[in-house]
């Protein structure tokens, strides 16, 4: 439902990071619950880009990513950034993980939101202990999109305490394609973001699972039946399937914890983000967590064990969170608000 009126209308540019697709499977639930009179301009970077083209709003952006490149573009698009920002002068920015605009809105005086999963590191208290140098390095790596922020909504797929003020706390929503689906079947469903989940897929397949996977593998092991990207096919076979192997992201977790169908969340042992997030999704409850170089047949009997045992408190517990969709519209709501009292009082 859409949040309280303020009196005035809202200009907002709304920038999404467009590595993976949780940032803008987020954001499309998020859109929905914002008001029909606000001016909302949707930019979308990279893989973002793929899946909002659609909406009205959107408008292609030149992705930031980690990694070689990364200060030149982080440099180019901090100038066209602050110049979109200039000649349009929103009232607020959000970002959805992205960095320059972030930085941009800051150097024009735009307030800023933040949105995004690494928020919970510094800004929730968390109850499974991370190792320090590990914790401090997602600190610093959130900050780039987020230190200027007057207001936060931290997603995370467990209940967690906000620790600063101005921080709230969502889950992620879970998809109306994922609701429509009432019978389960007895296949594996496999998502891996950089389609580089071979080992596992070979062992579930030896094992005898039928496995489902989604995405363009350069190899796929005997017996696993692959579909092309398809976001809606994948939401349907997701309501479907009896467990879920793949990267340990933060919107897939979410959804199998809101399901009750147990994850195996694969990490590089080089990806320090997906690292702590498998390690979160096995402190809560919703799976296995193992890097994806020792994935062995031990960790397929892990994940077996977890199979048919009841998980219906973990989806209650998972759904009685409030979703992105309602928390982030109402957080753009009491920051308006703010900014109404202060010009009023100066006035």
């Amino acid at each position: 439902s859409s949040y309280a009126r303020t009196t005035t209308m809202i200009r907002i540019a709304y920038f999404v990071h467009g590595r993976g697709k949780g940032h803008a499977i987020r954001t499309r639930a998020v859109i929905g619950g914002l008001r029909e009179s606000d001016q909302v301009r949707l930019f979308c970077a990279g893989e973002a880009w793929d899946v909002l083209s659609d909406v009205p709003c959107a408008e292609p952006l030149l992705p930031c990513m980690p990694g070689r490149g990364m200060i030149r573009s982080f440099s180019l698009r901090f100038r066209a950034d602050r110049q979109r920002l200039r000649l349009w002068s929103p009232d607020l920015v959000v970002s959805d993980g992205d960095g320059p605009s972030v930085n941009a809105a800051r150097s024009l005086g735009i307030p800023v939101m933040a949105v995004g999963h690494g928020l919970i590191f510094h800004h929730t208290h968390l109850s499974a202990a991370m190792p320090l140098r590990t914790h401090m390095r997602e600190v610093v790596n959130v900050a780039s999109s987020s230190w200027p922020a007057r207001r936060r909504v931290a997603v995370h797929f467990a209940p967690v305490r906000p620790r600063t003020p101005g921080t709230y706390v969502a889950r992620p929503d879970l998809r109306r394609e994922i609701e429509g689906s009432s019978r389960r079947e007895d296949f594996i469903l496999a998502y891996f973001r950089d389609d580089n989940g071979a080992m596992a897929l070979e062992q579930l397949a030896r094992r005898g699972h039928r496995v489902v996977l989604f995405g363009q593998p350069r190899s796929v092991p005997q017996g696993v039946e692959v579909h092309s990207p398809n976001m809606q096919g994948f939401a349907e076979a997701l309501g479907r399937c009896r467990a879920v192997v793949g990267s340990a992201g933060n919107h897939l977790p979410a959804e199998c914890a809101m399901l009750g169908v147990p994850m195996l969340a694969l990490h590089r042992e080089s990806d320090p983000e997906h690292k702590m997030n498998a390690q979160l999704i096995e402190a809560a409850g919703i799976g296995i967590a193992s890097a994806f170089e020792q994935c062995t047949p031990e960790v397929i009997q892990r994940l077996e064990t977890e199979l048919d045992q009841p998980r219906h408190e973990l989806a209650a517990r998972t759904r009685a969170m409030r979703p992105a969709s309602e928390v982030i519209p109402r957080a753009i709501e009491n920051l308006c608000r703010e900014r109404e009292a202060t010009a009023t009082w100066n006035t």
